[in-house]
């Protein structure tokens, strides 16, 4: 209980501090920014009184203006850069302390914990021999593959090869069996075209040339002579 009592007045008092030192910091940006303020409009006002060394004549509101923002904008750039340089001010020396604790660790290391980064280390190492006789393996696997698919790939290449020498006999095995189609279909036609003709003349010469029906003819008349 004490403990925890301590450790509560211990935070207010620290939120306590922080809040006072927000209220110092917003006093001092308050000024500060007021300080700004004037320090430009006393830059204005000298500005308006200026004349152009050139023309004589006095500097333009416009030009003055201009030139005030531009100011300004760089003002605001050099404070962006100081916050950051700041910010990472403080992060060096936070990265720095870190590195001191861990330094003053390790010198406090005792042999056990060192005997155990031994260990751990060994088992590191076994795995990563472990892991290289695996890389190994698949490299052997990987130009085993290689040599086959180059294999392969002469074999498909050889096989191309081949085909398109019976491609081309097979074009031109089509080309002689089209041509005998054709002479085929001809012969056909003209075979068809004499057994037109053929008939038109059986039937136009009637028993000419058939000795059978003439026979058969002749003995008919000599029959009914009688």
């Amino acid at each position: 209980d004490d403990r925890e009592l301590e450790n509560e007045l211990t935070q207010k008092d620290a939120d306590a501090r922080i809040n006072e030192e927000k209220e110092k910091m917003e006093e001092k940006k308050n000024l500060a920014d007021e300080a700004t303020a004037q320090y430009f409009e006393f830059k204005r006002s000298v500005a308006k009184q200026a004349v152009n060394s050139r023309s004589g004549k006095p500097l333009a509101v416009k030009d003055i203006e201009n030139c005030i923002t531009n100011e300004k904008k760089k003002e605001d750039e050099v404070i962006a850069v100081r916050l950051e340089n700041i910010k990472l001010m403080n992060k060096l020396k936070k990265r720095e302390t870190q590195l001191k604790q861990k330094e003053e660790l390790a010198d406090g290391l005792h042999l056990i914990d060192f005997e155990q980064l031994k260990i751990e280390n060994q088992t590191y190492n076994e795995k990563i021999e472990e892991r290289n006789e695996e890389l190994l393996k698949l490299r052997k696997k990987i130009t085993t593959t290689v040599q086959v698919l180059t294999h392969v790939k002469e074999k498909l290449q050889f096989v191309q090869g081949e085909n398109a020498g019976q491609r081309e006999i097979l074009k031109h095995v089509e080309f002689e069996v089209a041509k005998k189609r054709d002479i085929l279909s001809r012969t056909k036609q003209a075979r068809d075209s004499l057994r037109i003709d053929n008939v038109k003349l059986r039937k136009k010469c009637g028993l000419i040339g058939q000795e059978a029906l003439l026979r058969d003819s002749r003995s008919g008349k000599m029959i009914q002579t009688d």
